[in-house]
């Protein structure tokens, strides 16, 4: 049976106008608001509509970024909740995105999201038994996915271009989860996270019958889900794609280079929590995080060169902790570089990494490093360096960035296709 928020273009309008919900707008505002966007894709009108957005209800826990809006029909005892994807012009999420999803050390906005369920469980008397959808656009639907597959608490859940839910940031919440992974896999094969992917989309796949992904291939949140530890879980619907000229991640990313970033945001959080930077004050110390990244990836990869320089031990045929240090260089190296080349290639950043030439020569000498260290080379290669540290910044100027999706161009999906007919053959 279909239910009053199983309608796709109501959802997708929803979605897009929680975007535009601010902590400063009224209550009234927004009840407003919503019932207008109900009556003009349904035609009914609902007198006795509660909305509760978190920035206005409570916005202590919004300050790691996390947004989202529940709206409460009482006469059909329906709730939907709809989680917001990353902003524009907002570091918070984009810190997320990095730190939470690509590495797994951030679970900030999952506390957050099941501290507003908490909220809603007060404040609705009927939460317990009326029908629950979530929603959730990229980041919304990272966030939608992961607290159902922990709380097991929504009849429904539709995301649109979502990034994958993260079986890492999992493993610290689903303890008889996490029991299982360490009764099927060795240790050391725990830490190659991409063995674990398939035995996760498995062990979830039963409470996720209900987990309906909206999809357009061609989406930059593409290359958040081919980080280590996302795997897939619910049923998938492709739509026809809508961003022109679209360029894959996998042309420029490697496995290898996943792996290296997925270490480095690693690294990057655990940095910034030593320095009392947390994902609810990210926003205040922007410069710092900005500085603090630079600051890592010269020590991951400058430092090994200086040190070898200043430190020239290297022996024909004999490998020395210093040469090692060398290879971890560049991997580091290889792995920022290629994703500024994936992120200007697919216009979502200025082109400058594209035609940096101390960039391209920095490559040209690692090659000539990796093939003879020696102290000349290591010296030739520190140059180029200086400014590709320069042009790392940019990486947290993707919010800024033009192209990503917009869940807007959802409303036009859902109206062009005949989802709600859809989802009755996938099983209702």
């Amino acid at each position: 049976m279909l239910r009053f928020f199983h309608n796709p273009l109501l959802i997708a309008k929803l979605a897009e106008y929680d975007y535009l919900i601010k902590g400063n707008k009224k209550q009234s505002t927004a009840e407003y608001k919503i019932k207008r966007i109900i009556k003009d894709i349904t035609g009914k009108t609902f007198e006795d509509i509660e909305v509760y957005n978190s920035g206005i209800s409570i916005p202590k826990i919004t300050k790691n970024g996390f947004q989202a809006t529940a709206i409460y029909i009482p006469e059909l005892k329906e709730l939907l909740i709809i989680y917001r994807g990353s902003e524009s012009e907002d570091i918070s999420d984009w810190f997320y995105n990095y730190t939470g999803i690509v590495s797994g050390e951030n679970t900030s906005q999952i506390d957050s999201a099941c501290l507003f369920n908490r909220f809603l469980k007060r404040k609705i008397p009927d939460f317990d038994v009326c029908y629950k959808v979530a929603a959730g656009h990229s980041l919304g639907g990272h966030l939608a996915i992961t607290v159902e597959l922990l709380k097991k608490i929504y009849q429904r859940v539709y995301t649109f271009n979502t990034a994958l839910p993260q079986l890492k940031q999992l493993r610290k919440y689903d303890k008889k989860y996490n029991k299982k992974l360490e009764e099927y896999f060795l240790e050391k094969d725990l830490e190659a996270t991409n063995k674990l992917q398939e035995f996760t989309s498995n062990y979830y796949a039963k409470n996720a019958h209900h987990i309906y992904n909206f999809v357009r291939k061609n989406d930059f949140i593409q290359s958040l889900n081919m980080t280590v530890g996302t795997f897939h879980v619910g049923k998938t619907i492709e739509f026809p794609a809508i961003i022109k000229n679209f360029v894959a991640p996998e042309e420029f990313l490697t496995e290898e280079d996943t792996y290296e970033l997925d270490k480095i945001f690693c690294d990057f959080y655990n940095r910034l929590l030593e320095k009392n930077i947390t994902p609810d004050n990210v926003v205040e110390n922007q410069k710092q995080v900005t500085d603090e990244f630079i600051g890592l990836l010269i020590e991951k990869i400058k430092k090994p060169i200086q040190q070898q320089i200043s430190n020239f031990s290297y022996k024909k045929g004999v490998k020395t902790s210093s040469e090692v240090g060398i290879t971890d260089s560049y991997r580091t190296f290889k792995a920022v570089y290629n994703y500024l080349l994936y992120l200007a290639h697919a216009g979502i950043i200025p082109d400058d990494v594209i035609n940096c030439t101390n960039s391209k020569a920095a490559t040209t000498f690692y090659e000539k490093v990796m093939c003879d260290v020696n102290k000349s080379n290591l010296k030739n290669l520190l140059k180029p360096l200086q400014e590709f540290y320069t042009l790392t910044k940019v990486i947290y100027t993707v919010t800024h960035a033009n192209g990503l999706d917009d869940v807007g161009n959802w409303g036009k999906i859902a109206k062009a296709h005949d989802l709600p007919a859809l989802y009755d053959a996938l099983g209702e």
